[in-house]
């Protein structure tokens, strides 16, 4: 059996995990610490049960300061065209090891278990961590090993890079029945009251979508319907509200920085005073950046054109039953994960050319920056002005909907902020996991 039909997994062996891990010298050199210093810096979904992560590889120094890190390990994620996630872990050498960088990554099915994707994550972490301790003196305790496919069970090796990417099973176009085709199913049911009221909530959709280096194509079909009641000092009140909505797209990709594609939608909705709506809007999309870095950066300016039409189901305030117009956006949204920390803004402008005054511009942002050893900031917030609220019923609202909030109020703005500081002090070298009721805990104070 050839090497390329193997699983290769790298199982580190070292006889002294525990010593190595909290043994630390002064050295200045690679070669000078037993073992290196390790910090696990995660962005994506997968992998923050860190204790998980202490227990597998005990043979490192995990630290929580990056300045007195020898690698840096960034791990970010993406979804993909099966549902499931991409994880790209980026090893930034530090100090003795700077410039010995390194990417390596892994794919997890959109039916993989949380357990079964920290254990692809570790598996991929030990892999990238060789090289540093390599030059340490922990290099004389690793060991290689290869195994068969599937090891001695016969079961996909999590992480290993024989199988695919990911470890799992790597079908070609001419194994894949479904030619990349995957279908999402799915349905919510939540009831809560008391003795003088009631509240039920349905949802549910179902969903199609194809992924390729070529194409990007997707359906969903959804469904909502909630119920209040509430026994009142006048009487009885019974309120409803419902939607439904059929979202199609289609993008082609142009190159690695250039994609074409249609948006269409067809619905209804209580909420906005909508019997019918429905719309398509073809447009055209560019990323300054190489969408294969999109899991790092992306900066991309998105223009939008095309006709929508509405039916409603009372007369508006522009004594409108139904119309047709064309809107067109234009979005620019960037999006950073860097050792720094993390920053994702975006501003989108839409307006009906034949009504100028008809427009709305939304303003958002997140970011989460480490500004010195152990100090982080984080602050989210958008801001929408709001002009094109063309669905506005002419009769009003009650007072009843109106505090229950079934149906959209006339505004001319909406905004959501929020700052948060956090501060970690205390050892840096504790690698121990202590689970017992309810978990670990250092030094920690959070103020937002």
């Amino acid at each position: 059996m050839s090497l390329g039909r193997l699983v290769c997994t790298i199982a580190f062996t070292v006889g002294l995990a525990g010593p190595l891990a909290a043994q630390t010298e002064n050295g200045n050199g690679p070669s000078s610490h037993a073992t290196i210093r390790v910090f696990f810096d995660c962005n994506a979904g997968g992998c923050y049960d860190t204790d998980f992560f202490h227990r597998e590889i005990p043979y490192v120094n995990w630290v929580t300061d990056r300045t007195v890190a020898d690698v840096h390990v960034l791990v970010t994620g993406q979804t993909t065209g099966g549902g499931g996630q991409q994880y790209q872990l980026t090893f930034l050498g530090v100090g003795a090891f700077d410039g010995q960088d390194d990417t390596l990554v892994v794919n997890t099915p959109g039916a993989s278990t949380q357990d079964e994707r920290r254990t692809a994550i570790v598996e991929k972490l030990k892999l990238g961590l060789v090289r540093y301790l390599s030059q340490t003196s922990a290099a004389e305790m690793l060991r290689v090993v290869y195994g068969p496919p599937g090891g001695p069970e016969g079961r996909p090796r999590p992480g290993g890079p024989g199988l695919g990417r990911g470890g799992y099973p790597a079908a070609s176009p001419q194994d894949d029945p479904w030619h990349y085709w995957v279908f999402s199913l799915s349905g919510r049911l939540s009831v809560n009251g008391q003795s003088s009221y009631n509240t039920s909530y349905y949802s549910t959709s179902v969903s199609a979508n194809r992924t390729t280096e070529a194409w990007k194509l997707s359906v969903r079909l959804g469904y909502t319907l909630e119920k209040d009641h509430y026994d009142l000092t006048s009487g009885v009140l019974d309120e409803r509200q419902r939607s439904w909505d059929l979202s199609p797209f289609a993008v082609r990709s142009v190159g690695k920085q250039w994609a074409v594609g249609a948006k269409a939608n067809l619905g209804h909705s209580d909420f906005y005073n909508q019997r019918t709506k429905w719309s398509l809007q073809p447009g055209l999309e560019f990323n300054v950046f190489p969408y294969s870095e999109s899991s790092r950066r992306s900066l991309t300016f998105q223009y939008l054109v095309g006709a929508q039409h509405f039916d409603y189901q009372e007369r508006t305030i522009y004594e409108k039953d139904k119309e047709t117009l064309v809107q067109e956006s234009l979005t620019a949204r960037l999006s950073l994960v860097q050792p720094w920390g993390q920053w994702s803004t975006s501003l989108t402008g839409a307006h009906y050319p034949s009504q100028t005054s008809k427009y709305h511009v939304s303003l958002d942002g997140f970011v989460n920056v480490r500004l010195f050893k152990g100090f982080s900031v984080n602050a989210s917030a958008y801001y929408t002005w709001i002009h094109d609220q063309l669905y506005l019923s002419a009769g009003g609202v009650t007072d009843e909907q109106t505090l229950l909030h079934l149906r959209q109020l006339y505004t001319t703005k909406s905004y959501y902020t929020s700052v948060g500081l956090s501060y970690h002090f205390g050892s840096i070298f504790n690698n121990v996991v202590n689970t017992r009721f309810g978990g670990s805990n250092s030094g920690m104070i959070i103020i937002g």
